[in-house]
């Protein structure tokens, strides 16, 4: 019996010592299998030695730590391993042996960096989003009671680059080349029954990097009047310049040759005069003061446009131009539509006694003073319209919707202002019409402009004028 429990006392101490000393110094082998060496995974930034053990899956598979979770296939049986830790979610004594946990990390471990105090609060990002068309190419038709019948096409560039030139011929074909500068470029053709006009224009907003834009521009117009028929083949030099977000300056020089043919009559003296070929120059400053929105249908906001042109060549004068709007909106929904907008516009004009008959201020028409013909309102010698040296034209306009998508509203207005020969005001030729009318708004026409259907009766007029009750304009560009 002595000898059992000494037998047993030294069997427990040895058990003891090993299982103790195992800490300090594991075995190089145990009596099972161990798994086969698996290669660290590089995805993998938290990586373990070769022999560590794995950990048993529900599936039978093992999962190897710091690997995301991946599964890999059953360790194969061999010979000769390392024993596992026995002591598992236990630190080990020795600390610069690895600690492993018996729940593998659902997501890989990395180090701590310490981020600099300058830079806390700043991420660097790259966005890259697709390149919006920038080209547009519009062929429609308007037909008008002011130019009756007119096609249009027009190609428009947004992001045109002059210096682009390009080196193959593929590039002109897959617009690798004549873009990117952010330029406009414009390209317009009108013609028409009684009205034809040709156009190409070129528009640098920030010229050389600066706050001044530049423009180039071409044109061929002829136009068939009552009286004569004219023809203007000219250019223009523009300069610009914002001076903050609602006031900008600009300069410009004219440059026209204009042939005056086909005279109904020659009764009088300034058509006379100016038949034949001319060449016109006009060099102008203007300053324009604009808060409004959208120029068509706006409710709110103020355009103030100032003009000044000297003219030299074969016609020496001066000449000075006010155009002002104001619109205001008297009711709106509360989400904005639905308005009820006033508008008040008025146009002043001065213009020397030299300036020629194709010079002069004419009125009448849709846009200008509703209830006359085009060109209908204007002082007459020897038979003939010769337009005069000043200009004051005024509308008083008040729209609202007759619909609830606002696509139709109604319009009611008063136009007045005269024409005269010199700057005087006459109570016998001032005109006033009062009218009513529909704008129509079509969706996706591609309209720079609602359809226009005016109603206008004149109450007072001046001998000669040629009156007009209904105008209208119909137009659809795509």
């Amino acid at each position: 019996m002595a000898t059992c429990s000494v037998l047993t006392l030294w069997f427990t101490a040895i058990l003891t010592s090993a299982a103790f000393g195992q800490i300090q110094n594991p075995p190089t082998a145990y009596p099972y299998p161990a798994p086969p060496r698996q290669p660290v995974f590089q995805q993998s930034t938290f990586q373990f030695p070769a022999q560590s053990s794995p950990f048993a899956n529900p599936n039978g598979s093992t999962t190897q730590p710091g690997t995301l979770g991946q599964i890999i296939s059953p360790p194969v049986q061999q010979p000769n391993a390392v024993q596992p830790n026995l002591n598992l979610g236990q630190p080990p004594a020795n600390l610069s042996q690895p600690y492993y946990s018996p729940t593998p990390p659902p997501y890989s471990i990395q180090p701590a960096q310490a981020i600099p105090n300058n830079q806390l609060g700043v991420l660097d990002l790259d966005v890259t989003v697709p390149r919006t068309p920038t080209q547009r190419l519009s062929i429609g038709a308007t037909y008008g009671s002011d130019n009756s019948l007119v096609g249009q096409l027009v190609f428009d560039e947004k992001d045109f680059d002059i210096a682009a030139w390009p080196r193959r011929v593929d590039q002109s074909l897959n617009r690798s080349a004549w873009s990117g500068g952010g330029q406009q470029f414009r390209v317009e053709a009108v013609p028409g029954t009684e009205l034809e006009r040709y156009l190409v224009s070129w528009t640098n907003p920030y010229f050389r990097n600066s706050n001044y834009s530049l423009s180039l521009s071409g044109y061929l117009y002829n136009r068939d009047y009552f009286d004569y028929d004219e023809r203007r083949l000219g250019g223009r030099i523009g300069f610009g310049r914002e001076l903050n977000d609602y006031l900008s300056i600009n300069y410009g020089l004219r440059m026209e040759n204009i042939e005056i043919d086909n005279p109904r009559v020659n009764t009088s003296a300034k058509l006379n005069a100016a038949t034949g070929n001319s060449d016109l120059f006009l060099a102008s400053v203007g300053l324009v003061y604009d808060t409004r929105v959208f120029p068509y249908l706006t409710g709110v906001g103020t355009y103030l446009g100032l003009k000044f042109t000297q003219a030299f060549g074969d016609y020496s004068y001066s000449r000075a131009d006010i155009d002002f709007r104001n619109y205001r909106t008297i009711y709106q929904r509360p989400d904005g539509s639905g308005r009820h907008i006033l508008e008040f516009r008025t146009k002043l004009g001065f213009s020397g006694s030299d300036s020629p008959i194709f010079e002069n201020y004419i009125a009448g028409g849709i846009s200008s003073l509703r209830g006359f013909e085009f060109r209908g309102v204007s002082p007459i010698q020897g038979g003939v319209r010769v337009g005069g040296a000043f200009q004051w034209l005024n509308s008083l306009q008040y729209s609202f919707p007759l619909t609830q998508g606002d696509m139709v509203h109604g319009v009611t207005f008063i136009d007045f202002g005269t024409v005269e020969e010199s700057v005087e005001l006459h109570s016998d030729s001032f005109r006033v019409a009062p009218g009513f009318g529909l704008r129509v708004q079509v969706p996706y026409a591609g309209l720079g402009a609602p359809l226009a259907f005016d109603f206008a009766f004149p109450v007072a007029t001046a001998t000669g004028d040629e009156e007009q009750t209904f105008s209208f304009l119909i137009g659809v560009v795509r």
